[in-house]
């Protein structure tokens, strides 16, 4: 006669005997409890934040091939609890219950494992609880006002479980968090984003991250204000009676840590405005190799952390001095006794006036002579040949010695009898 009696039991018999969920899908096969199985002893557990180690003593006992692990939580009402586990060695003496929620209580209870799907009786339940989960950092501020970036700093956790920090950076167009960066390192306590807008609102927050992946709540939110550009040149204008040059003025900028003015500059309104010269004063004075040259120019201020604002509107046009006018009315006779020549003004920017005379000596070999200083409207040459042929032009010159375009020369000539 057998020593002991082998109880087959209906699935919801062993799981009364066990205090088993009842809502676990029924198994295909019956459970058999055989209580000549060795019971596990437990020597007792040790609980981190989301994992749970158990150990118990050695099993001796042949029969046996492993063990089931069951647990509950100790919030649920009926306290029933569920296998998690199949270990499938009976010489294992540990086991760990990974992915737990912190700061929570649960049950646990161990059976052996025996052959054709037996088990022993179950082991006394054993109530234990994850531990809390690690603080968030509790000191996180930014610094704000830089040029396209923020700093970031925070205290350095105190837990020796951190090993490395994330930063969180909140999208204000969606309100939605990223991670933009992670610290590695308890005790890094700075980061600077970088590559931001101008004058733009970001809000930061830091999680910190253990040496098994454990994440915290994150800390308090800290609000960041980008530098803003500096603001628009204002009341530019520009000169157009200077003689080969432009005269530049506007109103200077009024933020503290001004750098310098750029310049920009293109012959046409809507062209490519490329940079010119680079300023520290509210003026300039463009030299113009050209009389009447026309140009359109746009003024930016550039802080000392070479932020520059934006190009200045509207366009301010410039011009050099315009050359006078050519003097009308020309005229010339020819005689032995010289060339008159008499012509009216034009301009009255007109202080003197050129003659241009030109000798033609043969087909290919001219003469040129500029006349100057002239202030009347009329001119006599003496200096003059028989059968040589004369041409004569007329220019207008102002006080700053700007010349008109000439006027259409004059052939002249006599022959002797």
């Amino acid at each position: 006669m057998r020593t002991s009696i082998l109880y087959v039991l209906s699935i919801s018999l062993a799981l009364n005997l066990f205090t088993g969920c009842s809502k676990l899908p029924k198994p295909e096969k019956t459970i058999t409890v055989d209580p000549s199985l060795s019971v596990p002893s437990l020597n007792g557990s040790l609980s981190d934040i989301t994992s749970t180690a158990f150990e118990w003593k050695a099993m001796e006992d042949p029969k046996v091939s492993g063990f089931y692990v069951y647990r509950s939580l100790q919030s649920n009402e009926d306290q029933k609890l569920q296998r998690i586990a199949t270990i499938e060695s009976r010489f294992a003496t540990h086991f760990v219950d990974e992915n737990l929620v912190p700061n929570t209580q649960y049950q646990y209870r161990f059976s052996s494992k025996g052959t054709e799907n037996t088990e022993s009786p179950a082991s006394e339940t054993i109530s234990v609880s994850t531990l809390p989960m690690i603080a968030p950092v509790s000191f996180f501020q930014s610094v704000g006002n830089m040029p396209r970036s923020a700093k970031l700093l925070w205290r350095p956790h105190p837990n020796a479980k951190i090993n490395s920090y994330i930063i969180d950076r909140l999208n204000v167009n969606d309100q939605k968090w990223s991670a933009i960066a992670t610290i590695t390192g308890r005790l890094n306590a700075e980061f600077i984003d970088r590559d931001l807008k101008d004058g733009q609102v970001y809000y930061y927050r830091v999680r910190a991250v253990t040496y098994d992946k454990l994440i915290t709540d994150p800390s308090e939110t800290s609000k960041v204000v980008t530098k803003p550009l500096p603001p628009e040149v204002k009341n530019i204008t520009a000169t157009s009676d200077l003689p080969r040059a432009i005269s530049l003025s506007w109103e200077a900028t009024s933020i503290d840590d001004l750098d310098h003015y750029n310049i920009y500059r293109a012959s046409t309104s809507n062209g490519a405005y490329a940079y010119h010269v680079k300023l520290n004063e509210p003026n300039f004075t463009d030299t113009i190799k050209e009389d009447g040259a026309v140009y359109f120019y746009k003024v930016t201020a550039v802080d000392k952390d070479g932020l520059e604002s934006l190009q200045s509107t509207p366009t301010v046009q410039g011009s050099s001095l315009v050359k006078p006018k050519t003097p009308t009315s020309f005229d010339g006779k020819i005689s032995p006794n010289g060339v008159d020549l008499t012509w009216a003004n034009s301009d009255p920017r007109t202080v003197s006036y050129t003659v241009i005379k030109t000798t033609k000596k043969s087909w290919i070999d001219r003469l040129l002579v500029e006349i100057n200083n002239i202030t009347d409207t009329q001119f006599h040459d003496s200096d003059v040949n028989p059968n040589v042929e004369y041409l004569y032009e007329v220019i207008s010159v102002d006080k700053d010695g700007i010349r008109s375009l000439p006027t259409l020369p004059i052939p002249l000539h006599y022959e002797t009898k």
